[in-house]
């Protein structure tokens, strides 16, 4: 009993693999999306692309010694993967390559009988006399492949090529398989099964793709064009703004000049200047912080601004140009370190300038007011400043700023003064007008 219950499930066994046949050959699809192409392989098939890592021991397997190397074709000739069935020991390469022609054939599918007949035609043409080749039409479900062979000498040992190919949405597809130093046949058994589970999971429209290309170089023709109008603007700003600067700074110069010897005649004649107004700014590292918040951000917002534009318009030109969407994200990279390093500047100058004044006894700057100038007094030496060496004066939140330079700048905090905020503040700026 227990007998021909064995052999009938035995029989079931042996019907089931005769039946479905497919579950002892197991395949594995592999995704090209760049491309619109999926291939059905062997299950054992190794795929090397560029991602796959130089340490990788499937590299060893398939006989390629030098990844690096390996990988330098990917965008020297276009390889997009390399492929190495086990079993035969073969290694195809997968290929694709843009050019005038093939985006102009686009799908060799859309060729006539004549037009196919001249291609082939073209494409066994070599400049090589001794070289042999041979290119017929090889049939496929989905597209028109072509079947290239050649035979040659290279380094005065015998070359043999094999190339399956076809031209699909406006670039050349190839599956690429040679033999080296060898007069044996080339074994195509595992290219022609790639080639075989080549599945095309999008056709494009030649006319649309057209469009869009031509939609692509007017968005990047405007963007080169923008870039350019925005560079001669900053130019011509600089200049202008450069000439203005020298001519101040002469009359600026001229007028200290004149001030000092006005000082010198009154010392000579021991006469004392009136104090109209006093401040006193406590020194702190909130001041610190407040003001480079201010100097490198709020004060340079137009700049900023431009930046933001001109970034904006490198991003536009990398997506409609080559680089695309790893040009725009490489961009953005960029972009965030270069952001997260003005944080860290901002947070050094702070530091740097708490340093300076943690050595000096007082932390209380004391501004004295006078009719023609200014001093300072307290974390320094007791200084003058006239009113016409003040380039820019300021107010930000509870500060009032006054520079004597493109980035020096004296803190006044609004409630250090000891009368009315706003009749000194009218005073300072109706003498730096001056």
């Amino acid at each position: 009993m227990k007998n021909k219950l064995f052999c009938r499930f035995l029989i079931t066994v042996i019907l089931i693999l005769a039946i479905f046949p497919s579950f002892q050959v197991q395949a594995k699809v592999q995704d090209f999306p760049g491309i619109y192409m999926e291939l059905n392989l062997p299950e054992d098939t190794i795929v090397l692309t560029k991602d796959t890592p130089d340490t990788d021991e499937k590299w060893k397997e398939a006989g390629i010694t030098d990844p690096k190397s390996e990988k330098d074709n990917f965008s020297k000739i276009g390889v997009r993967a390399v492929l190495y069935d086990p079993n035969t020991q073969t290694t195809v390469r997968l290929l694709q390559k843009y050019s005038n022609d093939t985006r102009k054939i686009f799908n060799l599918s859309l060729l006539s009988k004549e037009e196919l007949t001249d291609f082939l035609n073209n494409l066994g043409t070599s400049n090589d006399k001794s070289a042999k080749m041979e290119v017929t039409e090889y049939s496929h479900k989905e597209a028109t492949f072509f079947r290239y062979s050649i035979e040659m000498t290279q380094n005065g040992e015998p070359l043999t090529e094999i190339i399956y190919g076809t031209i699909v949405n406006g670039s050349t597809i190839t599956f690429d398989t040679f033999k080296k130093d060898s007069i044996d046949t080339v074994d195509e058994t595992f290219v022609k099964e790639l080639v075989a589970g080549t599945h095309f999971t999008k056709f494009l429209d030649k006319a649309e793709v057209a469009k869009q290309e031509r939609a692509s170089q007017i968005r990047f023709f405007l963007s080169f064009i923008i870039l350019i109008a925005i560079i001669v603007v900053l130019v011509y700003l600089n200049k202008k703004k450069s000439k203005k600067q020298k001519a101040l700074k002469d009359k600026k110069t001229e007028a200290l000049t004149s001030f000092y010897m006005e000082q010198k005649k009154k010392e000579e004649q021991n006469i004392k200047d009136t104090v109209l107004y006093v401040n006193r700014t406590e020194y702190s590292e909130q001041v610190f912080k407040d003001y480079f918040h201010y100097n490198e951000i709020i004060r340079k917002l137009k700049t900023w601004i431009i930046m933001a534009v001109s970034f904006l318009i490198i991003l536009l030109f990398l997506y409609t140009s080559g680089p695309g969407i790893i040009g725009c994200a490489i961009a953005l990279i960029l972009l965030f370190v270069f952001l997260y390093y003005q944080g860290i500047r901002i947070e050094k100058l702070v530091g740097a300038m708490k340093k300076i004044y943690d050595k000096n006894k007082s932390k209380e700057a004391v501004f004295t007011f006078y009719e023609d100038y200014f001093t300072l007094s307290g974390i320094q030496f007791i200084s003058k400043y006239p009113y016409t060496q003040i380039t820019e004066i300021k107010e930000y939140k509870d500060y009032i700023y006054i520079y004597i330079g493109p980035e020096k700048a004296f803190y006044l905090k609004k409630d250090g003064f000891e009368h009315i905020e706003a009749e000194i503040i009218k005073f300072i700026k109706q003498h730096t007008s001056k």
